[in-house]
């Protein structure tokens, strides 16, 4: 009986960490990443019971043929999460969380829903309804967004009515594709609530796009040039508060400073890398529509403009040849508890996924790729690392990015251990 207790109470507590602030952050944390491995290691005791009207948003595929639109994709589901928030009757699994169970379950260069994903991913949420769906090519200067909604319960897909409009107004097809997925779920909306959902995010695609472009960034954390698509968005739409408040999360937490984003002080930025098929984003695309690192002014708003007829000329990136760097979660000389954890090592770009951990006291560790920008190292109790008093260093060698760039210094860090700190403060 107190087990089941106790498995229900931890139910309850996980789908309330999930949806307690659908649009909080746009930075996925390292409490975030845990949350979804301890889902994840729950996933084969979880029953088929999901909460009423709690919904996952899924993201949606850019099959327009139109590469500049694949920010889109991340940004159907984060104007759908935002204005489902609003509703008090819906609950709405929070985007960073979603992404973060996605990396875990090694779908976070996709994060698209389809008829093996959904049924899990509303089975780990807990939640009643999934939805996702497409972008897809209408007319010369149209859109035509397509998307369906996931019953979990009834382990159902009913396709809703397509959506279609013209491509410098995203905005309104997504306000289509909202009350369309109101409608299914069957609740009701009263004139004051539906007034309040029909006002858009931003009337402005160019800094929609630039927004969602910052989003991508950082989720692969590459958080300055995430601050630098929040900062064109803002020159696009001042008064878009999503960016503002996505800039000043990266700058509250450390992730950029003032002086990166200052151009007189940043210099010139380091190019950026090719992209490749599991991105999620296409760099190459970002550079062609005006969203690199320069300032972009008018371009993106220019190339929305042109008809799809002429066509469309994707500039080469220029060789890669900037050293990735790479950070430590916990921190260097942080004192490593002996009877069990693990550090993650946080890389600035795509990884070749090679390389290997060191210690210099040759504890016994256990390692391994989390994604291409993740690598984590960790110990058990019966594999203990603090086997004697001196400080552990750990080196990283053989690390390299995609572009074969060898990583930078530092490339060790020094901790020491709770034993060993414990038995010096009592000496």
């Amino acid at each position: 009986m107190n087990n089941t207790v106790l498995r229900l109470t931890s139910l309850t507590l996980i789908w309330l960490y999930c949806t307690a602030v659908a649009q909080a952050g746009q930075v996925i944390t390292q409490e975030e990443r845990a949350w979804a491995r301890q889902v994840l290691t729950q996933e084969k005791t979880l029953g088929a019971i999901s909460t009423p009207n709690a919904i996952a948003v899924m993201y949606f595929n850019n099959r327009s043929g139109r590469e500049r639109l694949t920010p889109l994709q991340k940004g159907m589901a984060v104007m759908l999460i935002t204005d489902l928030a609003k509703v008090e009757k819906i609950r709405v699994v929070e985007r960073t969380k979603l992404q973060a169970l996605l990396d875990e379950m090694e779908l976070g260069a996709s994060g698209l829903m389809d008829a093996e994903t959904a049924p899990e991913v509303g089975l780990l949420l807990r939640a009643s309804y999934v939805t996702g769906g497409d972008i897809l090519q209408g007319t010369s200067k149209e859109l035509e967004i397509s998307s369906s909604v996931f019953d979990v319960p009834l382990d159902k897909f009913t396709p809703q009515q397509p959506a279609a409009g013209a491509v410098n107004e995203i905005f309104k097809l997504e306000k289509k594709v909202l009350f369309h997925i109101i409608d299914h779920m069957q609740i009701a909306l009263s004139p004051q609530k539906k007034a309040e959902l029909e006002r858009p995010l931003s009337t402005s695609t160019a800094a929609l796009l630039a927004l969602f472009a910052g989003i991508d960034y950082s989720d692969r954390g590459l958080y300055l040039r995430a601050a630098n698509m929040y900062e064109q968005a803002l020159i696009e739409d001042p008064s878009l508060k999503m960016a503002q408040n996505a800039l000043l999360e990266l700058k509250g937490m450390g992730l950029v400073t003032l002086e990166e984003l200052s151009g007189e002080q940043r210099g010139p930025q380091p190019p950026l890398p090719a992209s490749a098929p599991d991105d999620g984003l296409s760099t190459g695309s970002i550079v062609a529509i005006g969203l690199g690192v320069a300032a972009v002014g008018g371009g993106l708003a220019f190339a929305l403009g042109q008809d799809d007829d002429e066509s469309e000329t994707t500039p080469v990136d220029p060789e890669d040849t900037t050293p990735p760097t790479v950070t430590a979660d916990p921190a260097e000389n942080t004192a490593l508890d002996c009877s069990g954890g693990n550090i993650l090592f946080s890389f600035s770009e795509a990884m070749a996924e090679t390389g290997e951990a060191l210690l210099s006291n040759e504890g016994i560790i256990q390692q391994g790729w989390r994604g291409n920008r993740v690598y984590e190292v960790n110990w058990s109790a019966d594999e203990s690392i603090c086997n004697n008093l001196s400080p552990i260093t750990v080196t990283l060698s053989g690390f390299k990015d995609t572009s074969e760039n060898l990583l930078a210094e530092p490339t060790s860090f020094t901790y020491s251990s709770r034993n060993s700190t414990a038995l010096q403060s009592e000496l």
